[in-house]
């Protein structure tokens, strides 16, 4: 599974897990001002099918992962663009990993997790 870990907003590497699980959703007032932020951008682009904030332990590692369905999957230039927006919000020292889904992981991650953002094709959010 392709995981992508901006070392700076400007150079996501990608990095493979064999291994997520997918613990609950990812909430407070700077989630909610990221996830605003990352909406905006998804209604432009238009590549992104859903969109969904959660934690989650990436081999044994506890973190907080935005976790994308998109048309095209895996995506570095999209991986790149996030992380500028994170960058804006959040401190340098911080990170986000992007996890591309594929239809098992977004099954297993719809039982804890809701979507902040889903495309009708025309782009709206729930």
């Amino acid at each position: 599974m392709p995981r992508f870990k901006p070392s700076a907003p400007d150079h996501p590497q990608e990095m493979r897990v064999a291994e997520v699980q997918f613990l609950g959703e990812q909430e407070g007032a700077p989630e909610r001002l990221l996830k605003g932020k990352l909406t905006e951008f998804f209604q432009r682009d238009k590549s992104v099918d859903r969109a969904y904030l959660a934690r989650t332990k990436l081999e044994g590692e506890l973190t907080v992962a935005l976790c994308l369905k998109t048309q095209f999957g895996a995506d570095a230039g999209l991986a790149e663009k996030i992380g500028a927006i994170f960058g804006m919000i959040f401190n340098a020292r911080e990170h986000l990993d992007v996890i591309f889904l594929n239809e098992q992981q977004e099954s297993q991650l719809e039982k804890v997790c809701s979507a902040f953002f889903e495309s009708d094709g025309g782009g709206d959010c729930r």
